[in-house]
């Protein structure tokens, strides 16, 4: 059914009581020039009210109603308005005889004026007709518009996540050495570790197997098993251990099973890097806690540590967590919610993803 726009209804009537001014005026000059017999003013008020109604009545209500009906049902709602505007027409002449406007009895009407009173209801049926086609029409063109723009605006807006994400993969190889290079230096430097320092063997290790896992060839869905990125994050825990003598305040947690679940590969190692870089990682009273919790598919995984105090943290360019958000819009738009919460000792890294 089609209503006027209730944003627009001051405006709305006032042109549409303009159009009818306009359209009595000139009917009322047409009876005028052709010398036509003129009725009584009552006559006008009550015949164009009646007119106007039915004008309105037919829009908003019969139309509706019978568009895309089959025709019979159509054709009797015409017929049974049809009949309607007889009745009120025939009640009106009567309520002329009351009030002694008029002396002729609706019985004595002529067939010619129930004639004019049937092709004034074809007339003013036709102009609601055509003004509800019109109508129509104008809400349905403004339908589609607004789908193509709907689609439109989606297209732009993957066009631009594409972008964005295709620039934070561009950033992340810029990062990275060439491969072969990184590993044949840390094959060398364990090499030669094992026979001049032999503590030395296992961090470079832990440093090769770690690198392996940033720049090795991902499988096609983009995703690697949950086992393998916990494992790198315990080897990048233990990792720098070994840069600390043993002595950081840390742990990490791991509840629930792991099993048969995929995620993108450093996607929980990247929050965890930069807590080596912000965190007070020698707090024996505040030690940071790192935890990860599975519920059948959802995963949630929190880091918490008090920010370095004895000395200047290094400048933080936000890149890192920037990608990261950016794959996670990527990849999980709907599934995945990071909530970050920082005061001036504390802070807090919440990551959930339905996976």
């Amino acid at each position: 059914m089609i209503f006027p726009p209730t944003s627009k209804n001051f405006k709305l009537y006032r042109t549409h009581a303009f159009v009818w001014a306009l359209f009595i005026g000139y009917e009322s000059l047409l009876i005028f020039l052709l010398h036509q017999p003129s009725n009584s003013i009552i006559d006008y008020i009550f015949v164009y009210a009646i007119n106007i109604i039915f004008f309105y009545f037919n829009t908003y209500i019969i139309w509706p109603l019978i568009y895309k009906k089959p025709i019979y049902i159509g054709l009797a709602f015409i017929i049974m308005e049809l009949i309607g505007y007889l009745i009120l027409r025939y009640a009106i002449a009567w309520l002329y005889v009351i009030i002694g406007a008029s002396n002729v009895l609706p019985f004595t009407m002529s067939l010619d004026f129930i004639a004019r009173i049937t092709y004034r209801f074809i007339y003013f049926f036709g102009l609601s007709t055509a003004y509800w086609f019109a109508l129509n029409i104008i809400t349905q063109r403004k339908e589609i518009t607004d789908l193509e723009k709907n689609k439109l605006l989606d297209q732009v807006s993957n066009q631009q996540l594409e972008k964005r994400l295709i620039d934070s993969e561009v950033a992340y190889l810029k990062s990275q050495i060439n491969p072969h290079f990184l590993f044949n230096t840390l094959n060398f430097l364990h090499n030669s570790a094992i026979k001049s320092a032999p503590p030395l063997t296992k961090p470079i290790l832990l440093l090769s197997d770690i690198m392996r896992y940033a720049l090795t060839e991902i499988p096609q869905n983009g995703k690697v098993d949950l086992s393998e990125e916990i494992e790198q994050i315990a080897s990048f825990i233990d990792l720098n251990q070994f840069r600390f003598d043993h002595n950081l305040q840390l742990s990490f947690t791991i509840i629930g099973n792991t099993a048969n679940l995929q995620i993108l590969p450093l996607i929980l190692l990247t929050p965890v890097e930069n807590v080596f870089k912000y965190a007070d990682l020698k707090n024996t009273e505040h030690p940071v806690k790192i935890n990860l919790e599975l519920n059948n598919n959802e995963l949630q995984f929190t880091i918490n540590n008090k920010k370095i105090r004895t000395r200047k943290p290094i400048q933080s360019h936000g890149i890192g967590l920037k990608n990261l958000k950016l794959r996670l819009d990527a990849y999980y738009p709907d599934t995945h919610e990071i909530q970050i919460i920082e005061t001036a000792d504390d802070y807090t890294f919440k990551l959930q993803i339905t996976l």
